[in-house]
């Protein structure tokens, strides 16, 4: 007699893309069945797993949604990490299941990100009732209302949980950089340009820290 693959709860997350402690939730609430071993870990069939990923997702998982996260600099990964854990707790506690994780580490500015693109075609070929991130900034710098109006083109609604302005004044200096050295090649030229950001990236440092 042939038995059944069990998969650990690693490797289960890995193929939902969630979090162990989402897994925890979904196999609480009933949505995939786990197996206890002697030592109390959770296995999980791979049929089980499957047929999970296969669920109808209007009757079965009518309340999914996607998170996003993101930030500018991979110096800022532990701030991705904890930004992550927010969005997951937030979903959990209001009752949501999370679909996917998507996160990026880029300028808010670029509008060409993995993460945002994959969330954009997911929300587009599957029904996804809500995507949650944290600070409307986190999405986008500009151009938030059009995407927010591109999901719900999709039937999807964008929920952002902080109103308030997120304390990134680090990234703001950089997305303004990006913009500057854009416009400042086109005008002097790639070298110059780049000597011209540098100068005003200074000063606005500068000013940052001056407490006058």
């Amino acid at each position: 007699m042939i038995s059944e693959k069990l998969l650990r709860m690693k490797e289960v997350t890995q193929l939902l893309n969630v979090t162990s402690q989402t897994l925890r939730h979904w196999s609480k609430e009933g949505f995939l069945t786990a197996i206890r071993g002697k030592g109390g870990h959770r296995r999980f069939k791979l049929s089980e797993v499957r047929r999970f990923m296969k669920l109808d997702p209007v009757s079965e998982r009518g309340n999914k949604c996607l998170l996003y996260c993101r930030v500018s600099t991979n110096i800022q990964k532990e701030n991705l990490k904890r930004q992550r854990e927010r969005l997951e707790q937030f979903a959990l506690s209001n009752g949501y299941l999370v679909e996917y994780i998507y996160e990026d580490i880029a300028s808010g500015m670029n509008f060409k990100r993995k993460g945002l693109l994959n969330l954009l075609f997911y929300c587009q070929t599957h029904p996804i009732k809500t995507v949650i991130i944290e600070y409307k900034d986190r999405l986008a710098r500009f151009g938030v209302d059009l995407l927010a109006d591109i999901l719900r083109s999709y039937g999807t609604e964008l929920l952002i949980i902080n109103k308030m302005e997120s304390d990134y004044n680090q990234e703001i200096i950089d997305d303004m950089i990006a913009v500057i050295i854009h416009f400042s090649s086109r005008l002097y030229g790639k070298r110059k340009g780049m000597n011209k950001a540098k100068q005003i990236k200074q000063q606005l440092l500068e000013e940052q820290h001056d407490p006058h």
